[in-house]
């Protein structure tokens, strides 16, 4: 088994909450009292007046919600590249900058 680490920077957080908070309004339904926020724009605004930390949060939350999906692409891109394998998991967590590895 081989252990892979990648680190992700410059992210577009903007791109990140036209992505994410549709989907949050979507799952939560039209009935629920969240949804009517997130529809209105008052969480992407919040969200925006946020530090990087907690948007980092919230990116490394989107690519959980997303790991199977992300697992399936890096084993068709890697058997594209003659290195066929399965992903066994997918997992992000948001570090501060000085605490990415080197």
């Amino acid at each position: 088994m081989v252990k892979l680490e990648i680190e992700l920077s410059d992210i577009d957080y903007d791109q990140l909450m036209n992505t994410f908070l549709p989907k949050m309004k979507e799952k939560l339904g039209e009935n629920s009292p969240l949804s009517s926020l997130l529809g209105g724009g008052l969480a992407g605004s919040l969200l925006s007046m946020t530090g990087n930390s907690t948007k980092d949060k919230l990116a490394a939350e989107v690519i959980n919600m997303n790991a199977d999906k992300l697992g399936q692409k890096m084993e068709e891109m890697a058997a594209k590249n003659g290195i066929p394998g399965k992903v066994r998991s997918v997992r992000a967590i948001a570090v501060p900058d000085n605490k990415a590895f080197k």
